[in-house]
């Protein structure tokens, strides 16, 4: 009954603004809190175009390859055509003649269309020119369920209810393989992008590859589905096969191996048509549920997220992409086709510029212009400061995770550290790579610092040793390689590039002289890794984090710990101190940030808002705001001031409460416990709260409240008018 008020307060806002709940009911209702979203909006119309002529259920949907024209087949044994900028039939229903039409193709030529039919007929038309009659390719002894052609449009496969594929030479129509091997009806084909396979799905629950030159099969069939595989799709870069089944699931397969890569879940019925986006980041679906899914498929294809095309109210039958990725096709049980743009409400297909996986290190240029960050999905990016907007398109060039990054003083110069075994370095105005790797490394890089005067640069490695680079010549140094006792997680410089220093997986903390390559002291010993290390800006302390979830303050000059920084309840993964040295901020792997007084180790502040752990953290060049990056792929700045006064204003103002609030199991609650604002879970890892300023990541959601907005025990107050009026 606490959250009964939250229907209105929390649901109403959250709903979308074209749906008849929101404008039936909005304007009954003051003072309710304002939600904008940037890069997510599910309840958006992306319905551009209903196509309506036929009069049985739309069977195939399939896009010329110039994409001006469509075609259509259905159960009323017409093959349409339609043009995709207008909407309108470009020449009369062509009729097969031979019962439904069960699937349509067109031919790399754009001009012919093969159409599958019920009588067990392959009809095929010139739309160039006035055909009174289809050509037709005779010999199967049953339904024809799928007609596919050849990249080259040499051949045109199709898959019969008689269990069988056959292959055809499209331009004589001879009848050059029958592969036989399937125990069940087929039901789809594909071929291979370079048209050397055919892949075909059947009623046995297997996928089939076979070769086209032979006729012969390609290895053995896949298995994993438990009902009747009624779609296949091979990627545009032909490495992987997508398939749907009766199961409700969506295998995805590696091409040349066979193996299952992944499942994907979703649909609530019979997935009936799978197809790959041109560019093959996104895989579409179609299913007895009535519902149009889009899959975004990261590089990895590690847990794929999906979102569902609004504007079907009946089965889906099939879908299509057009040639530019940017419109989709799908045919419904109730005779329409409609068009939608992708782009256009569905935002998830196209989000914000952001990275894809773990964002594992940030860092600001020394004068506040541009945040540097790298990340697991192999990239680095340059991000303006003031906007969160990308100034240049991702740096690309490693093959592995991107660890860390660091940036010159001058400016002029990006180090991004991987688990490629390499160090590169990069021009940050205009993004290209300087000369080859830095390579040396045996093993995964870890850490990248640059000196003080930008003249050397200093890397930390899992092989255990710490390299020093000549960044004019990009060549090693005569001192070093350093060693430590274990993988070198972390590395820094002193103020003076006198120093360096390193955190090992032993817990130990290396300082060495920079000219001579000799311990400066005896290594700082913390109880477990140590992941992240700092020198205070006066040069006189080191700050050390690990996985015994405590910050260290180091004296330099005596070896001895002078401060612990306890209160995290997980790994500290990375330290930094405040340029004017009065603060120094945490970031770990229990989602928060950390603020902390550097004099006295009194924890000041909790940042809360990430769903994730955080990863990196850095402070901005005037220390009115820390940066950081998480394992939720996004960037967030922080308002210091903003998180060093929750702890002190009232919540009583509701603004200020909200203000003041965080994220908790789903709800937004102040600094009392008061559960002020459910979020719908697809927001939540995007919420940007007030004392986070800027958040770069695919989407963004930011909540904002009146100074009348009602909470607690006068939530009615929001009521204002009669549902009769």
């Amino acid at each position: 009954m606490r959250s009964a008020a939250h229907i209105y307060l929390s649901a109403l806002p959250f709903a979308g603004k074209d749906s008849l709940i929101y404008r039936r009911f909005i304007g009954l209702f003051t003072s309710l809190i304002s939600v904008d979203t940037f890069g997510i909006d599910r309840h958006g119309g992306q319905i551009i175009m209903t196509l309506a002529g036929h009069t049985g259920s739309v069977n195939s949907v399939a896009y010329s390859p110039d994409g001006l024209v469509l075609a259509s087949g259905s159960n009323d044994g017409n093959v349409r055509v339609w043009d995709t900028r207008s909407g309108e039939g470009v020449m009369s229903p062509l009729n097969s003649d031979a019962g439904e039409v069960r699937s349509v193709a067109f031919a790399p030529n754009g001009k012919d269309i093969a159409a599958g039919t019920e009588a067990g007929e392959v009809c095929i038309w010139d739309i160039t020119i006035t055909q009174a009659s289809p050509r037709r390719l005779r010999g199967h002894s049953w339904r024809v369920t799928s007609v596919n052609f050849s990249p080259d449009g040499a051949f045109l496969a199709s898959a019969l209810y008689d269990k069988t594929v056959c292959l055809w030479r499209f331009t004589t129509g001879e009848l050059v393989f029958v592969m036989v091997g399937h125990d069940g009806d087929v039901n789809a084909v594909a071929f291979s992008t370079a048209g050397d396979f055919l892949a075909s799905g059947s009623d046995d629950q297997t996928i089939r590859l076979w070769r086209t030159a032979t006729g012969e099969p390609g290895g053995q069939p896949l298995r994993g589905h438990t009902g009747y595989v009624l779609s296949v799709s091979f990627s545009p870069d032909g490495d992987k096969l997508a398939s749907g089944s009766q199961d409700r699931e969506i295998r995805l397969w590696e091409a040349r191996t066979g193996r299952c890569i992944t499942t994907l879940n979703g649909h609530t019925g019979p997935v009936l048509s799978v197809r790959f986006s041109p560019d093959g980041r996104t895989l579409a679906s179609a299913a007895y549920d009535s519902s149009v899914r889009l899959w975004t498929l990261a590089e990895d294809l590690g847990e794929p997220s999906s979102v569902v095309l609004q504007g079907h109210s009946n089965w889906v039958y099939s879908v299509a992409f057009s040639p530019n990725g940017l419109y989709i096709a799908s045919g419904l049980a109730d005779g329409t086709i409609r068009i939608l743009d992708v782009g256009s409400g569905q935002t998830e297909i196209k989000p914000l510029p952001a990275h894809d996986d773990n964002v594992n290190a940030v860092a600001v240029s020394a004068d506040g212009g541009f945040i540097v960050s790298g990340s697991a999905d192999k990239s680095v990016r340059i991000w303006n400061a003031q906007t969160g907007e990308p100034t240049l398109p991702p740096l690309m060039g490693h093959t592995e995770p991107v660890n860390s990054v660091a940036i010159s003083t001058d400016g002029r110069l990006i180090a991004s550290a991987s688990e490629d075994g390499t160090v590169r370095l990069w021009e940050a105005q205009t993004g290209g790579a300087i000369g080859e790797p830095l390579q040396g490394h045996e093993s995964v890089v870890n850490a990248v610092q640059f000196s003080s005067d930008a003249q050397w640069l200093v890397s930390g490695s899992d092989d255990g040793t710490v390299r020093i680079w000549d960044v004019a010549t990009r060549q090693p140094s005569s001192v070093g390689p350093l060693h430590c006792d274990g993988y070198v997680l972390a590395v820094a410089y002193s103020p003076d590039h006198q120093l360096i220093a390193a955190g090992d997986s032993r817990g130990r903390t290396h300082v060495w002289n920079r000219e001579t390559g000799q311990p400066a002291h005896q290594p700082f010993q913390a109880s477990d890794y140590i992941r992240c290390i700092v020198f205070s800006p006066s040069g006189t302390h080191l700050a050390s984090g690990g996985d015994d979830t405590v910050g260290r303050v180091w004296d330099i000059s005596t070896g001895q710990q002078i401060l612990a920084l306890e209160g995290h309840s997980d790994y500290i993964r990375s330290i930094t101190f405040s340029p004017n040295g009065q603060f120094i901020a945490t970031g770990s792997n229990d989602c928060t940030i950390c603020l902390w007084d550097a004099a006295t180790g009194e924890q000041l502040a909790i940042l809360h808002g990430r769903s994730s752990s955080v990863i990196s953290v850095a402070f901005t060049p005037g220390g009115k705001s820390i940066v950081s990056g998480s394992q939720d792929s996004t960037i967030r700045v922080w308002d210091v001031e903003a998180a060093l006064t929750r702890s002190s204003d009232s919540d009583d103002d509701p603004a200020m409460a909200l203000k003041h609030s965080v994220l908790e199991d789903g709800w937004i609650v102040s600094k009392s416990g008061e559960m002020l604002l459910w979020i719908p879970e697809e927001y939540r890892v995007f919420l940007q709260t007030p004392s986070c300023t800027t958040l770069i990541g695919k989407h963004r959601v930011i909540v904002t409240a009146e100074e009348t907005w009602p909470r607690g025990e006068n939530w009615t107050d929001c009521w204002r008018g009669s549902t009769t009026a």
